[in-house]
């Protein structure tokens, strides 16, 4: 036998677009590659000839560096199987290593050198091993490389079979070229290949997450003239189903979900859960809520997902309390609540005012030992904050929640550091304002001028005149101007305290600002103990203005 053109020499001239240009993909790990619905059936059935598989020639044997471990010292070998058996664990395990390789290579080499490698390892041989190399080319995302190697199969001297063809589909819903992947499909039916109920399940599912809906009905409907099983059919139409609610056509998913029922392909929760996602997108929860009894009553087991769809649907119409009562019902059908369905029952609480109950959830959260969104605990804080300024009780209860923030490590924006410091200073707990204001200068962030303002309020409240006067030099040196309340609050604590040198200090700084104080310092003889009382003061005042 003739060897074959050298591989290398016929595709390094060609050109090989770069990964940034390949589309993401619906099923982007190796992990979703590998489940029972794609993997566990074989993937095409022959129907036009009966092949004699012991008859089929195999590539013939490379003495050159190997790809594997494995060394092969016969010429000739037989092909295996047409079919592609993913049920064996062997098979599995050398795709997975296969996936391994190729990522390995690829992080070192260019796509022609990483086709040199593949062209000269003697492990391929035969249509089978192509097919496993083809299948973790997809699932390592190189689908080029995966395109060019399905090109030169003839020069190998092999004949694409069944499972090659389905790959080959599977290539192109991955790389986001539906067109290729339908010509694929019908390229195989050409041929006289009867496709399996994962395979056009995959394109369906591609199809209408690219809402391509009618195209992916056509293929359903292809699917059902080709006699597929029933639990493949179940899952194609559960993707056409998902598919008609993401676009919007509700109705139509609605329609063919009560078509389903009484016939072989009786829905299953996963078709009810798609049609309910697809109401509660619209604003009908209640609807959504009628075909979870009605599954519930048909005897299916709904799932997490199922219920947070609901939960969504509840938040996005305003109605956070029934998302609540929701929780509740998971639990009497023994489905734990997960973190998505806490947060989204907190985010909906929360968006909508329900402080105290978002509180009361976020505590039950924390006591199971779930992780709370970090974004989601600073609107707490805030809204907490707010809610103390009329419920002093709940001040402490942003605190709680505030210190578990910095416990985890997060970094606290800037919109809730000012609002629990203007709330400190509301609870008359200065000291706490005070640290956590200079916190957020040192975290290099700016806050707004009210800010210093409320603290030096507050501390002039206290009677703490000297701490007051050190935040307004902050505020200063933070590149903010006071406002007037601010001086007028200062020279009037001052002025009580008989500090008026350093009163008329802090008045001429204001001036110098463009500041008018409506109080003024007392005019009146100072004796030199007053001044030597008031020379920090004067220190500080002379800081401020040089910043």
């Amino acid at each position: 036998m003739r060897n074959p053109p050298s591989f290398h020499r016929q595709t390094q001239q060609q050109h090989f677009p770069s990964k940034s240009t390949v589309m993401p993909s619906p099923i982007p790990t190796c992990y979703h590659v590998f489940q029972p619905c794609t993997l566990n059936t074989p993937i095409f059935t022959n129907i036009a000839t009966k092949i004699n598989t012991d008859s089929i020639t195999t590539r013939p044997g490379k003495t050159t560096l190997s790809f594997s471990t494995i060394k092969h010292t016969s010429s000739i070998r037989h092909t295996t199987r047409s079919d592609l058996n993913f049920e064996n664990t062997t098979t599995r395990f050398r795709i997975k290593g296969l996936v391994h390789r190729i990522t390995t290579l690829s992080s070192s080499n260019t796509k022609p050198q990483v086709l040199q490698i593949l062209e000269k390892d003697p492990e391929f041989q035969t249509i089978s091993d192509f097919n496993h190399l083809l299948m973790a080319l997809v699932i390592a995302r190189e689908f080029d490389i995966c395109l060019r190697i399905f090109t030169k199969l003839p020069s190998f001297q092999l004949v694409p079979d069944c499972c090659t063809h389905s790959i080959l589909i599977r290539c192109h819903c991955e790389k986001n070229d539906m067109g290729e992947a339908k010509r694929a499909l019908d390229s195989a039916l050409e041929k006289g290949f009867q496709p399996d109920a994962a395979t056009f399940t995959v394109l369906i599912n591609s199809l209408c997450k690219r809402g391509r809906v009618n195209k992916a009905r056509e293929v359903f409907e292809l699917m059902g003239r080709k006699g597929c099983n029933y639990k493949g059919s179940v899952q194609a139409q559960n993707c056409l189903l998902k598919g008609l609610s993401y676009v919007g056509k509700v109705e139509e998913a609605l329609e063919m979900l009560m078509g389903m029922k009484g016939t072989s392909l009786e829905p299953d929760v996963y078709s009810y859960t798609a049609v309910m996602d697809g109401l509660c997108k619209v604003g009908r929860s209640d609807e959504a809520m009628g075909l979870l009894n009605e599954a519930v009553g048909m005897g299916l087991v709904p799932s997490v997902v199922t219920f947070n769809t609901l939960l969504q649907g509840y938040s996005r119409e305003g109605r956070p309390m029934e998302g609540v009562n929701v929780l509740k019902m998971m639990k009497e059908h023994g489905c734990v609540p997960d973190c998505v369905s806490y947060n989204t029952v907190l985010h909906g609480l929360l968006k909508w005012n329900e402080v105290v109950a978002a509180h009361g959830v976020y505590k039950e959260m924390v006591g199971l030992g779930l992780e709370v969104d970090v974004r989601i605990m600073g609107t707490l804080v805030r809204r907490l904050c707010k809610r103390s300024w009329k419920e002093r009780g709940l001040l402490q209860d942003a605190g709680e929640v505030f210190e578990k923030m910095k416990e985890r490590g997060s970094v606290v924006d800037q919109g809730t550091l000012e609002v629990m410091v203007q709330a400190l200073c509301w609870g008359k707990r200065f000291d706490e304002a005070l640290a956590n204001l200079k916190e957020m200068v040192r975290l290099g962030y700016t806050p707004e001028a009210i800010t210093f303002e409320k603290v030096i309020q507050g501390l002039c409240a206290g009677g703490r005149v000297d701490d007051a006067v050190s935040t307004l030099v902050l505020l200063h040196a933070n590149g903010g101007i006071p406002d007037r309340v601010s001086y007028d609050v200062l020279i009037k604590e001052l002025n009580e305290e008989g500090r008026l040198f350093c009163a008329s200090n802090l008045f001429g700084a204001a001036l110098k600002l463009g500041v008018v104080p409506n109080r003024e310092p007392r005019l009146i003889v100072m004796k030199s103990e007053e001044l030597q009382a008031d020379s920090g003061g004067v220190s500080q005042l002379k800081l401020a203005q040089r910043c």
